[in-house]
């Protein structure tokens, strides 16, 4: 449904598409793979398309210390691991930010397509 989504948003087309759905299923694995699923779990996923980038951002529930050892981790195939990898080098920006649960974002730019350093 979130692949959907993003596929669908105006502007999102040709590679920059590509790259957002990419890293988009990068986040999404994180959060479905570091825990156990709960049918009560509530995933939100927002996409802004400004001029210059579009910024995903995905919030839901994670503990704390799972979050912690993702991000530092780089053993794990998830998010952690090969997923980080390639959002760090392909994202403009990005980030986690905890507050009732844990957002993590990212942002692309519109006019330069894949962005790999």
């Amino acid at each position: 449904m979130a692949r959907r989504h993003v596929a669908g948003v105006p502007g999102l087309g040709g590679r920059l598409g590509y790259e957002v759905l990419l890293l988009t299923s990068e986040v999404i694995t994180f959060f479905l793979a570091e825990r156990e699923p709960d049918p009560s779990d509530r995933l939100d996923l927002t996409v802004r398309v400004a001029p210059d980038h579009v910024r995903v951002e995905l919030s839901g529930s994670v503990p704390a210390e799972t979050v912690e050892r993702a991000l530092h981790s780089r053993d794990s195939p998830s998010l952690g691991g090969y997923g980080l990898r390639i959002l760090d080098r392909t994202a403009r920006r990005w980030g986690a930010e905890r507050a009732d649960g844990l957002t993590l974002w990212f942002e692309c730019d519109v006019a330069d397509g894949p962005r790999l350093r």
